[in-house]
């Protein structure tokens, strides 16, 4: 999932124009807006990876007995 213009916009303080032309890769502004937004970029990625390794942290804190119907259970 790409990030949505309104989150760049918001992070980034910049118009949606160039929040598009980041996101699209056409941006031919100022270096320190595209450095900002790759780094932007690595770190929502890098939280997503976390998230996607974590579901065992998920289950071990979960109060459940048993994982029956359990969404997470059925994904790992």
């Amino acid at each position: 999932m790409a990030l949505r213009l309104a989150d760049i916009q918001a992070v980034l303080g910049c118009a949606k124009s160039t929040a598009s032309e980041l996101r699209g890769g056409s941006y031919r502004g100022a270096q320190e807006l595209k450095t900002r937004y790759e780094a932007l970029v690595a770190i929502v990625e890098q939280e997503r990876r976390a998230a996607a390794l974590d579901a065992d942290a998920i289950c071990s804190a979960c109060p459940r007995e048993d994982c029956a119907g359990c969404r997470i259970a059925e994904l790992i």
